[in-house]
């Protein structure tokens, strides 16, 4: 593995750093060059990136308990 190759576990733990932007270039590109290879880390993030997207968007009007089982539930297959 070169020095801008990631495996699944580093890319793992870049999730979120992907997800909101905050890796440098070179660990943007190499966790691009990684999800581009390996399908399933590229299903996790998509997965975390619709999360984010389902969990922000929530109104305050939304039953907040149930939501948070749901989301627990879902938390616990991983």
């Amino acid at each position: 593995m070169t020095k801008h190759e990631i495996d699944c576990q580093k890319a793992l733990q870049q999730i979120f750093q992907f997800i909101d932007h905050e890796l440098g270039s070179g660990e943007r590109e190499a966790m691009l060059k990684h999800l581009h290879t390996c399908k399933s880390c590229f299903s996790r993030t998509e997965f975390e990136r619709r999360l984010k997207g389902k969990v922000g968007g929530l109104r305050e009007k939304q039953e907040v308990p149930e939501v948070r089982r749901r989301i627990s539930r879902l938390l616990k297959t991983f």
